[in-house]
């Protein structure tokens, strides 16, 4: 029996474990840092983009993406406007979908607290935009801020609770953006959807 043979081949074994260890952890650390990386999705908003829609299209919440991004009016982001959002797997969108009606749900019942919000601001349209918006505002009251009809009013033709009793011409702009921003994402979603059923 060689004992230097058997010396050598314990050190072999060790050295092998040593480097499997060593390896092990190495990715264990590539793959935490890889998870970690997918975990969330860097986006640019564009014409159009919602946050919600960005939730349905990643598998998130309204909620992670505003807690994420410290959105403090979720329902209004800005063309150009960078975004981390949270990334869960397909199995979640479910989910991500029925927390959202629920963040709806919330959302509508502070409406009269959001909608005077300073916080809120009247985005910045282009032209197609701005037609789109004109053409809504032609059908629904000529342009004029006092219009009434029952509890819609002013020139968007608003449901009075959004208002919270302030019919200013400001607040009804921003409200307006507000609402169009959250129900179709933008102004020429709001035409199509007048064009086809007459309101918005």
């Amino acid at each position: 029996m060689n004992v230097s043979g058997i010396n050598q081949n314990q050190t072999t074994r060790i050295n092998n474990q040593t480097t499997n260890s060593a390896n092990t952890v190495n990715f264990a650390q590539q793959l935490a840092a890889s998870q970690a990386a997918l975990t969330t999705k860097a986006v640019t908003a564009q014409q159009g983009d919602t946050v919600w829609g960005f939730a349905q299209k990643y598998g998130s919440t309204v909620q992670q993406i505003a807690q994420k991004n410290h959105l403090q009016n979720p329902n209004l982001i800005l063309i150009g406007q960078k975004l981390q959002v949270p990334v869960t797997n397909s199995t979640k969108t479910t989910q991500a979908t029925q927390a959202y009606s629920v963040n709806q749900t919330t959302n509508n019942s502070n409406t009269q607290k959001s909608s005077t919000s300073s916080n809120i601001t009247v985005p910045v349209l282009n032209k197609s935009e701005k037609e789109a918006r004109a053409y809504i505002v032609q059908h629904e009251s000529g342009g004029n801020y006092n219009a009434r009809n029952g509890k819609y009013i002013g020139k968007y033709q608003l449901d009075s609770a959004y208002l919270n009793g302030d019919y200013s011409s400001a607040n009804q702009e921003k409200v307006a953006a507000k609402y169009v921003a959250e129900r179709y994402g933008n102004w020429e979603n709001a035409m199509k959807h007048w064009e086809t059923y007459s309101w918005y």
